[in-house]
């Protein structure tokens, strides 16, 4: 956690939480600036620059959970705590997907809520010193991590082409960063100053992914109870990612076509075509051209996309980048934490096949359990990967006074440990393997000098 209060926005509409919430925060040396609506805001996150937003999705006029989730895109640029009453796990997963970092249910205990406000510190703060040495170093690595041959290449090739507004397919395996390179792409064009909205186009079924591109309007199907834009249109000259364009079903395949042709579309249930000024980068880990060759993806929409084509190497490709990702993943989770002579050596020598992804929830995982003041061994790595479980700590023979309590610490802290690392570091779902609360559970690691 951070030791440095921050400046938060709270959004909530209830003015007794708001009091009682802001009142806590304060004591803790935050600054606290309260909104009510939407429209407030709006206007005090561009007023006050808040480094934490903290959301209630319930909000007026509407008074339904949608209501805040569609805010949630535009405090994008800072972590985004949400806090509802409806603490449901649909409700959270479509919070995370529109862009929060962090989901408590209400009533939020304080100290839980001190918590979660500290670690989002710490993220964006690491995030602020991250592009403040991006902007102020000479050799600008793009948000892409690396110095091997490969990636200087494919930086080199981002500049080049981020200034095109032509489409561009970046093909390669899973876990290899495509959407890091869009990312990009869009920061070094002329876009940058308009939005960038992902998409993973096998994440829903074709009716959904219409929908979810093109919007649709109110009636058009059961539950369409408003007219709804769709991401095309929220992307307006900016830049979309299509993320695993390959899974796209066929039907949706002819609507992007055609979207692709002219900038035109047809929301769902609409009768007059709409236009959107977009950048289309696809992505996918699937050979188009066999696709094509097998008549499972439309030869003319492949090279409609295909205005230039990207590649993004698999971790086997760039081993040199192996010790250079790996303590900047275990940064972020564990800062001041470090990588001891032989974990680098075991991360050196084990294959990859999920690439930089699985090289990614490996370390952090394993930060997220070292103790601390402790490095990170290949022991801990190994356990994290799920290859061999800790020895467990059974107290000496003839124990004496005080080694009973030492013996229980240490079967808690296998037990949380192990915890956490089967739920990949989700503090809720371990609480719940072991019959505790989640507060419970950041106690139990803060008694043990668990991360």
């Amino acid at each position: 956690m951070t030791d440095q209060p921050g400046r938060l926005l709270l959004v909530d509409d209830e003015p007794a939480f708001c009091r009682l919430a802001a009142a806590w925060l304060e004591r803790a040396g935050h600054r606290v600036v309260v909104a009510h609506d939407p429209e407030q805001a709006a206007a005090r996150f561009a007023e006050t620059a808040p480094e934490v937003v903290l959301l209630d999705l319930v909000m007026p006029p509407r008074l339904v959970p949608e209501a805040g989730l569609d805010l949630i895109p535009g405090f994008a640029s800072v972590p985004v705590i949400v806090m509802t009453a409806h603490a449901e796990h649909d409700l959270a997963l479509r919070a995370v997907e529109r862009g929060a970092w962090d989901f408590l249910g209400k009533p939020v205990e304080p100290e839980l809520l001190s918590f979660a406000v500290a670690r989002a510190l710490r993220v964006a703060r690491l995030r602020r010193e991250v592009a403040e040495l991006r902007a102020g170093g000479g050799a600008e690595d793009l948000g892409l991590v690396g110095r091997s041959p490969v990636m200087a290449r494919l930086r080199e090739r981002i500049r080049r082409l981020g200034a095109t507004s032509l489409p561009l397919i970046v093909l390669g395996p899973t876990g290899t960063g495509k959407e890091l390179v869009a990312r990009a792409l869009h920061q070094v064009s002329d876009r940058r100053a308009g939005p960038f909205i992902a998409v993973h186009c096998g994440a829903l079924p074709g009716e959904l992914l219409e929908s979810e591109l093109f919007g649709h309007i109110k009636g058009a199907f059961t539950g369409a109870h408003r007219d709804r834009p769709g991401l095309v249109e929220a992307a307006h000259r900016g830049t979309l990612f299509l993320d695993e364009v390959g899974e796209m079903p066929p039907p949706m395949q002819v609507k992007l076509l055609r979207f692709l042709a002219d900038g035109s579309f047809l929301p769902v249930g609409g009768r007059e075509m709409r236009r959107a000024e977009v950048r289309i980068v696809a992505a996918t880990h699937r050979d188009l051209e066999a696709m094509v060759a097998a008549g499972t993806f439309r030869e003319d929409l492949f090279f409609r996309l295909k205005g230039f084509v990207m590649r993004t190497p698999a971790l086997a490709e760039r081993a040199d980048d192996i010790s250079l990702l790996a303590a900047v993943f275990l940064q972020r989770v564990a800062p001041g934490a470090r990588l001891t002579p032989d974990a680098l050596s075991w991360l050196a020598a084990r294959d990859w096949p999920g690439n930089v992804r699985e090289l990614r929830a490996v370390v952090e995982t394993a930060g997220a359990l070292a103790t601390e003041g402790e490095g990170v061994d290949a022991a801990l790595l190994r356990f994290a990967a799920g290859e061999a479980e800790e020895e467990q700590e059974a107290p000496p023979a003839g124990a004496g006074p005080g080694q009973l309590d030492a013996a229980i610490a240490a079967l808690e802290s296998r037990m949380l440990r192990q915890a956490l690392a089967e739920t990949g570091g989700n503090q809720s779902e371990a609480a719940r393997r072991l019959g505790i609360s989640r507060p419970g559970l950041i106690k139990k690691m803060a008694r043990l000098g668990l991360r």
